[in-house]
């Protein structure tokens, strides 16, 4: 019998994309197996899912996967929690990818019919969160690697979804009402806003909203809560915790340079050169974060170390000098902008009131310089005779220069009739809505990089005590003043004077 290759041949051609699907369900069966073990795994798996940037899988993701990993184990078998879980880490270390957005499509792959109620500072970010969590179990590799959970069609919102097996992700907000929610599974993503760090009335809803955070549980014996933050004051939520509950609390501690705060005290020795991440948080970056936040929002947010608000906000040393003869040679077009703190002293005597005060300032380039600031006890007939000749002599344009008041009950009277009676270009400053203390911080900042120079006078000594000595001086005038002029100056957009466009007006501010 003679050898016919052709219908053998054929066979195995098309038996082969059968061995090939073969292969292919096989790998996914490996690579899900390999997910469900490892938490870790599992991030490296689903990370382009939703960041499209090269990842930078530095130690500590392993190690806070490795500690979150140990903690779904209770979770997953409804067994007494060990601990509840506080993490301190800076900013830019993938804190939120990891815990708030992957930890929780994770934990459904172990035991679908688990509850998660998950928080931040604003409902904006915890959204935020949830979603991306939600393009990970929607995405057609979860699907694929994890069959078993099936999202709800009538649980599919942004802040609530759901799965058929039971499943819940809520999510809430500090401030907001939690109410008719039970979780397996608390987590607690930077509960104050970073940039609100110094309100004291925003540190206590935190807390608050903390301590309410802890009555939504399934069973308070078996349901954690994982703090994951950024310190921002000795009493923040961190504060609160390490107070209130240090012995059911496992801390960790990571600030972006080697120090004693670093907890456990094993960590310390996986810093590369001093450094927790020398990719991402390299001393080039450290060093613009040290600027951009100043030594006190610096201290906290990435060293977590918060300082004491009875330390100085503002330090002597940072203040910058120059001449008057300097200042006269390179000013230029350089508009001149005033700023009015108000009271009235129907005595007319110094010491039985309040002050007001006024301060003469520009900007030239990126530097706010300061000519002049002064305080005045007046009666309101005296302040506005005196305010017109103090604006002229101090380099009052009536073009281009404001003279912008504290919008208070007396600065409403005096706006009122310096509108009537001169020719100042008047106009209110913005209301303020945070504390003296919360206004100077924001301040720091641009003070201590340089941004703040005085044009040397017989002023520049009880200015410099009073904002270096704040809150323990007698009067905190100059307090105000300069917070209204850096923000007006280095921090708000530009306000244009009517009638006055962007090109006319450019170099004058």
């Amino acid at each position: 019998m003679s050898w016919q290759p052709s219908t053998p041949l054929l066979l195995n051609v098309t038996k082969k994309p059968s061995n090939i699907e073969l292969t292919d369900e096989l790998l996914d069966k490996v690579q899900a197996l390999m997910c469900r073990k490892s938490f870790y795994r599992f991030v490296e798996t689903f990370w382009a899912v939703i960041i499209p940037e090269e990842p930078v899988f530095n130690w500590h993701i392993k190690y806070l996967c490795d500690e979150l990993q140990e903690l779904a184990t209770y979770i997953v078998g409804r067994q007494p929690k060990p601990y509840d879980l506080l993490i301190n880490i800076p900013p830019g270390t993938t804190k939120s990818t990891i815990v708030t957005i992957m930890f929780p499509a994770w934990l459904w792959t172990q035991d679908a019919s688990l509850r998660i109620i998950s928080s931040s500072y604003s409902s904006d970010v915890s959204i935020d969160h949830a979603s991306k969590s939600k393009d990970i179990i929607t995405s057609e590799k979860y699907r694929r690697l994890f069959p078993e959970v099936v999202m709800r069609r009538d649980k599919s919102g942004k802040g609530f979804y759901g799965n058929t097996a039971g499943g819940d992700r809520y999510v809430t907000s500090t401030g907001s009402a939690v109410t008719g929610k039970h979780a397996h599974l608390i987590i607690n993503d930077d509960p104050q806003n970073p940039k609100q760090a110094e309100s004291e009335p925003l540190r206590q809803q935190a807390v608050e909203f903390t301590k309410t955070l802890s009555t939504r549980k399934v069973n308070k014996k078996n349901t954690p809560t994982i703090t994951i933050m950024q310190r921002l004051h000795e009493e923040d939520v961190t504060g609160y915790l390490l107070k209130k509950k240090a012995d059911k609390i496992r801390h960790i501690c990571l600030p972006a340079e080697l120090s004693p705060n670093v907890t456990p005290v094993v960590l310390r020795d996986r810093y590369i050169n001093g450094l927790l991440d020398p990719v991402r948080l390299d001393a080039e970056v450290l060093a613009e974060a040290r600027i951009d936040l100043g030594t006190r929002g610096y201290a906290g947010q990435y060293e977590q170390r918060p300082a004491s608000e009875e330390g100085n906000i503002i330090q002597k040393k940072w203040f910058q000098y120059i001449s008057r003869a300097q200042f006269e040679a390179m000013r230029g077009n350089a508009t001149v902008h005033f700023f009015l703190d108000t009271a009235f002293d129907e005595k007319h005597r110094k010491g039985d009131n309040d002050p007001s005060g006024i301060l003469a300032a520009c900007k030239i380039g990126q530097q706010l310089y300061i000519l002049h600031a002064k305080k005045v006890w007046k009666t309101f007939p005296d302040l506005i005779a005196f305010l017109p000749e103090y604006c002229k002599a101090w380099g009052f344009n009536k073009r281009t220069s404001t003279l912008r008041i504290e919008p208070k009950a007396n600065g409403i009277s005096v706006v009122q009739q310096l509108k009537v009676s001169t020719d100042l270009n008047v106009t209110k400053t913005p209301t303020p809505i945070d504390s003296k203390g919360v206004r100077l911080c924001t301040c720091s900042p641009k003070v201590e990089c340089g941004r703040v120079v005085l044009v040397e006078g017989e002023w520049n000594e009880d200015f410099v005590e009073e904002i270096a000595g704040f809150p323990t001086q007698t009067h905190d005038e100059f307090v105000d003043l300069l917070y209204y002029a850096i923000e007006y100056f280095l921090i708000a957009p530009r306000e244009l004077p009517e009638g006055i466009t962007k090109g006319s007006f450019a170099g004058l501010l």
